[in-house]
């Protein structure tokens, strides 16, 4: 009986907050027209979704997600197929304990399921030429801010990430955005440029009434965090003892030491600290990275 209440509470929570929320992106300028689905697609789909919370709850996988969610998710990452999208839940459930919540901004993941691979985990090297012609990145981006990732996790829930700060590189002669992350990698380095803002949709929040000292010492919290692992859940941990992060949850801890809660209030709050719950918070503030 808990878990179904906890199940349903889930369910409740991403449907509110999934058809209220909004927001304009940088790139978000395509004229292609959104795709349609068929009655076809639309019978697959309710077969396919019937079956995974089946599936998932076989298992003792509690897993919040709305038929509405499903179909829209579907709709917007731009999978070939529905047996394609709906293998993406399949593959991700197979690495998750039996009575784990599902926190699904486990894998970063391009739109389409693909990892899009060297941004992330890079450690203190620029592997290879990043791309700022586009956006105003390098000038805009402050040490502490705070990324959103809308395609994030399978191009489902999203992803949060944390600005290092901007760092030059030798071997490739550039000065580039670095960003610490917690990821399938761990806890980890990456790289921000243009390319991750459009794969992955990304938007620029700063913490809005954090000082300098606030946001090194976030950013900080976050470097001593390295290397430890990633695990799904839907723990809001502070410590700097705890022994693993999500995404979302390492971000929020990082801050949340420094007396800012930056994670929304409202009663739409999603489990755990989810990436939404972040973006849509009023302590933080979306930046214009436009040139």
């Amino acid at each position: 009986m808990k878990n179904s209440f906890k199940i349903f509470l889930s369910l409740l929570l991403c449907f509110v907050v999934f058809g209220t929320s909004s927001i304009t992106h940088a790139s978000d300028t395509s004229s292609t027209a959104p795709k349609v689905i068929t009655d076809n697609e639309y019978a697959q789909l309710q077969s396919s979704y019937n079956k995974l919370i089946d599936h998932a709850n076989a298992n003792d996988i509690p897993l919040g997600l709305t038929f509405d969610i499903f179909t829209k998710e579907y709709l917007a990452t731009g999978y070939d197929s529905v047996n394609e999208y709906t293998n993406v839940y399949y593959n991700m459930l197979k690495e998750v304990p039996k009575n784990t919540e599902v926190h699904t901004d486990s894998v970063i993941l391009t739109s389409k399921g693909n990892p899009f691979s060297w941004h992330y985990n890079t450690g203190t090297s620029l592997p290879r030429k990043a791309n700022y012609s586009k956006y105003n990145l390098l000038n805009v981006c402050q040490p502490g801010d705070v990324i959103y990732e809308a395609n994030g996790g399978f191009g489902i829930t999203g992803h949060i990430a944390i600005v290092e700060g901007k760092f030059y590189d030798a071997t490739q002669n550039q000065y580039y955005i670095r960003v610490i992350e917690a990821n399938q990698h761990g806890v980890c380095r990456g790289v921000l440029d243009d390319d991750r803002v459009d794969t992955q949709r990304d938007y620029i929040y700063r913490v809005t009434s954090a000082t300098a000292e606030n946001k090194n010492n976030a950013v900080e919290f976050c470097k001593s965090q390295f290397g430890k692992p990633y695990i799904l859940d839907f723990a809001k941990h502070t410590s700097a003892d705890t022994k693993s992060w999500y995404c979302s949850e390492l971000v929020w801890a990082a801050y949340m030491r420094e007396g800012i809660n930056i994670e929304t209030q409202y009663w739409l709050n999603e489990p755990g600290v989810s990436p939404r719950d972040i973006s849509r918070s009023d302590k933080v503030t979306l930046i214009n990275i436009n040139k």
